[in-house]
């Protein structure tokens, strides 16, 4: 069965030795119209399929093949932009783009055992993930132009009950089964450390900016005080802009002059103390000294025993989703009740396998369940036993697989087409 393969580059990380051992030279690998795809930007695109797949080819042949695949959707990648900037009706809002740069973050992420093993290979590279969002922000804009173009384009594609039929009489065999999936809510507990524990580490950062003050080395005390990692390099942090650091930092920061130290601010990583080395232009070359806030074990203590009497509270038929909306640190689904959809129970998260294997009795309450997120609270909302599709009893699943395939035809027509008017040349051999 042949369904639509639109895919664009967003984010760049390191997924294979293969790639990664291999020297990359900023030359041109090919152009397509006024275009150019740079060796780089191709050795990037491997890191990020290979990522995002997790593919990992082996054989000379196996990493050729892949290698082509991707460069093909690369210029099919750079022909769609090419038509969408034409397009002068499309815009794409900042708010758009930053909601797609956390999505594909988080979707990638996903790809982890934890969310450590996803931070680990991005500092593999020597990346944050600010720095990662910042390197592929033009990218992500250039991806939902280029959507918004292929969906206007491709709008108005149907299928009629008879291409239905014959979809289905090609493909019945190849159609996927109905997985078994949950509908779930949940809420979430996060560990938070106590005002104890906040003002315990604020204070200590006042008496390490003392210590400054009176005359010892920053970059020392960073070295020897800061938490782990932080105070590498003396916590030396190069040159920034504004939009390179969160906007509590930027506020002290960037109000400095040379030689300053700033007071005592609070961020999202914890509390730092500033010192500016030097100015160029629009950025600070900065040093900070960083206490990252760990809560106590009282603290994680008095949420689990939260979540207990939470848990209690709903099996004795206390109303869930009031509970959540009142409870939840999830601020995407505490509006909703705590409602987070339907899953496949075989693609569920390794930490909610072993809770939802064989949950079936709806209202039933589990938990908690331990995440890189905190503690999750489980309701059952609804169970779908996995099946066969058949057309009689899911004829709209299958038309909207039909749907994919016509669309796939037709992108792929709509390719050549583009092809057959857009300069193309390629410079570098695979």
């Amino acid at each position: 069965m042949k369904l639509i393969k639109i895919t664009i580059a967003l984010f760049l990380i390191i997924a294979t030795t293969s790639f990664a051992q291999r020297e990359v030279v900023d030359k041109i690998m090919a152009v397509v119209g006024d275009e150019i795809i740079l060796v780089s930007e191709f050795a990037n695109q491997l890191q990020l399929v290979a990522l995002q797949t997790q593919r990992k080819p082996r054989t000379e042949a196996e990493v050729k093949k892949f290698q082509e695949e991707v460069l093909e959707q690369m210029v099919s990648d750079r022909m769609f932009l090419l038509a969408a900037k034409e397009d002068t009706s499309l815009t794409i809002r900042d708010e758009e783009i930053e909601q797609m740069l956390e999505e594909q973050v988080s979707r990638i992420s996903q790809n982890y055992e934890t969310y450590d093993d996803f931070i680990k290979a991005l500092n593999d590279e020597g990346l944050t993930l600010r720095e990662l969002k910042k390197k592929y922000r033009l990218d992500v804009e250039n991806q939902l132009l280029k959507q918004r173009f292929i969906q206007q384009k491709l709008y108005s594609i149907a299928v009629s009950r008879h291409e239905v039929e014959e979809f289905y009489s090609k493909f019945k065999d190849s159609i996927p089964s109905q997985p078994e999936a949950v509908k779930l809510a949940h809420i979430l507990l996060t560990v938070k450390p106590s005002q104890h524990v906040l003002d315990s580490v604020q204070n200590r950062m006042k008496e390490l900016r003392q210590m400054v003050l009176d005359g010892a080395d920053f970059a020392v005390v960073a070295t020897n005080y800061a938490s782990e990692g932080a105070g590498s390099n003396g916590g030396d942090l190069g040159y920034l802009s504004k939009t390179d650091v969160v906007p509590e930092f930027s506020r002290a920061a960037f109000s400095l002059s040379v030689g300053d130290i700033s007071g005592v601010i609070k961020t999202q990583f914890g509390y730092h103390v500033i010192k500016c080395e030097g100015i160029k232009n629009d950025k600070y070359k900065l040093r900070h000294i960083l206490l990252t806030v760990t809560p106590s074990a009282e603290d994680s203590l008095a949420i689990k025993q939260l979540a207990d009497s939470l848990i209690q509270a709903a099996r004795s038929g206390e109303d869930f989703a009031q509970m959540a909306k009142t409870y939840s640190d999830d601020n995407d689904t505490r509006a909703q009740g705590g409602e987070l959809g339907w899953f496949a129970s075989s693609q569920m998260p390794p930490e909610f396998a072993d809770a939802v294997s064989g949950w079936k009795e709806i209202d039933d309450i589990r938990g908690p369940v331990v995440s890189r997120y905190g503690l999750h609270i489980l309701k059952l909302l609804d169970y779908q036993e996995g099946r066969t599709y058949t057309l009689e009893d899911d004829f709209d699943q299958i038309k909207e697989l039909a749907k994919q395939d016509k669309t796939g035809q037709v992108v792929d027509k709509w390719i050549e087409e583009l092809k057959k008017i857009t300069y193309i040349k390629y410079y570098e051999t695979l």
